[in-house]
């Protein structure tokens, strides 16, 4: 199992599951692997590119603050 380099993108995750879009189909829009995709998604990888970003809001309509969320700690 891979460490996570970064907090996994669960809202994504669930809007992408909403709509009934696979890790496949961002794979295919992206020209890369689901493999690629799901290590971006599940924070076990290198984060999406801003140019990536661009071509799956273009593509698919995701909503670009799934992509930027700040990370505020509860406690500090």
């Amino acid at each position: 199992m891979s460490k996570r380099v970064r907090p996994p993108y669960y809202e994504l995750k669930q809007w992408l599951s909403d709509r009934q879009i696979s890790q496949i189909d961002l794979a295919k829009t992206l020209g890369t692997t689901s493999n690629y995709i799901n290590k971006k998604i599940n924070g076990t990888g290198a984060d999406f590119r801003l140019s990536e970003v661009r071509l799956l809001v273009a593509e698919y309509g995701i909503p670009v603050d799934l992509f930027f969320t700040i990370q505020v700690p509860f406690k500090e």
